[in-house]
């Protein structure tokens, strides 16, 4: 275990070099297959598109035919889906749609804005360059191409393409099983009537909507009080029922935070303790073959951590791709000083101020500041070496929407 916090990019390596862990593999409809990861590399068995049409509506034209103005109309229409094959007389133009098949001898259509019918004849407005406006067999995807590798997610970005290739069912991984604890005895069921010292769990909604993925399946265990032996108890009742356990609260080195502690008696800890602000009291390990995710209790914490430590881990115990979170560098509207040797999200809004974006820091940066998530676009990213921020520095911003989903 680790003597000091870890920079994240310590735990992403760490991250980066777990085995996959789920290896069972289902056979399942593309339909039910959206946000599940891929088994297998995807090859297309076909030519996308199959075969040569058009690519707007128009006119099917020779290509001896450009330079002449004035076009005979050909009784022949070719609509989409027909099956016919066409040929073009000498001095003639066949009426055809999008994505209609091209007459044999033509590659070319000129689009029906640019003519105008006179006297049954067609009138070319503006003669098309040699080709234009016709799609190619196989222009899109060849066939026998490599269309996705084994590992990637399949998403709204290419759950189309798997299926214009003509493929209604996948291999995917099976889903990851996690279950999940909140923990602390202040803990009750959302309540505007709280008693004494007691707060409302938010943190199993929040880890609740995280986990609420496609390539997941979940159940919430129940909220551990603050005792060794109870905790010791229901965390290793679950451990066969589950590929990864993730808990909130009780990750600290208070007397009453007994998770690593658990972690550490029954099992092993990669590492504990981050160099991050937001999120320093993060505990990762194993008991038997179950990973141990051990979180802090602040939600701002609990959520910053997920999206950036957590769900990379989950995708690659699952054999998933890890991609890199989009950013944008923005400058910044403030001054502050920083720590170093510790990474800092700050919780931002994006404004537009004389023609460019900057980002406005929210005034309540705490770890258990749950509206600075709720009223902010995203975080802005301070490294590690910084220790002063100047007003117009540039940092990277990760927007809210982009981080979470």
């Amino acid at each position: 275990m680790n003597k000091k916090p870890l920079y994240l990019k310590q735990i992403l390596s760490f991250v980066n070099k777990q085995p996959i862990l789920v290896k069972k593999i289902e056979f399942i409809n593309l339909l039910d297959a959206e946000d599940r990861i891929l088994a297998e590399n995807i090859y297309s068995k076909i030519n996308l598109p199959p075969f040569k049409n058009s690519a707007v509506d128009g006119y099917a034209i020779l290509k001896n035919d450009l330079n002449s103005i004035h076009k005979k109309i050909a009784k022949t229409r070719i609509a989409a889906g027909d099956d016919k094959e066409v040929k073009i007389n000498k001095g003639e133009v066949v009426r055809i749609f999008t994505g209609a098949k091209m007459p044999l001898n033509s590659n070319t259509v000129v689009m029906q804005e640019n003519t105008k019918v006179e006297n049954h004849k067609l009138k070319l407005i503006k003669i098309p360059k040699y080709g234009e406006n016709c799609r190619h067999k196989g222009e899109d995807i060849s066939k026998g191409k490599l269309v996705l590798k084994k590992g990637s997610k399949i998403d709204v970005k290419n759950l189309n393409l798997i299926a214009a290739i003509g493929y209604n069912k996948v291999k995917v991984y099976s889903k990851i099983k996690v279950g999940f604890f909140t923990s602390g005895n202040e803990l009750v069921r959302p309540t505007t009537k709280l008693k004494q010292s007691k707060i409302n769990n938010s943190n199993y909604f929040l880890i609740n909507s995280l986990l609420n993925k496609n390539y997941i399946s979940k159940r919430f265990l129940g909220n551990l009080s603050d005792n060794y032996k109870k905790v010791e108890h229901n965390l290793l009742k679950n451990i066969s029922k589950f590929n990864m356990i993730i808990t909130t609260g009780g990750a600290s080195v208070g007397d009453e935070d007994h998770l690593v502690k658990t972690l550490k008696n029954n099992g092993k800890i990669f590492f504990w303790r981050a160099a991050i602000k937001p999120g320093r009291p993060i505990a990762v390990g194993k008991i038997q073959n179950t990973y141990i995710v051990c979180l802090p209790g602040n939600p701002v914490s609990v959520q910053l951590l997920y999206a950036f430590i957590v769900k990379p881990l989950i995708l690659k115990l699952l054999g998933a791709y890890l991609l890199k979170i989009s950013t944008e560098k923005l400058k910044t509207s403030f001054s502050m000083i920083k720590k170093t040797k510790r990474l800092e999200w700050l919780r931002v809004s994006k404004k537009l101020v004389k023609n460019e974006y900057v980002i406005v820091k929210h005034s309540k940066q705490g770890s258990g500041m749950i509206s600075s998530i709720s009223y902010s676009d995203g975080i802005v990213e301070i490294p590690e070496q910084v220790s002063l921020i100047k007003k117009g520095d540039t940092f990277d911003f990760y927007d809210f929407d982009k981080l979470f989903n």
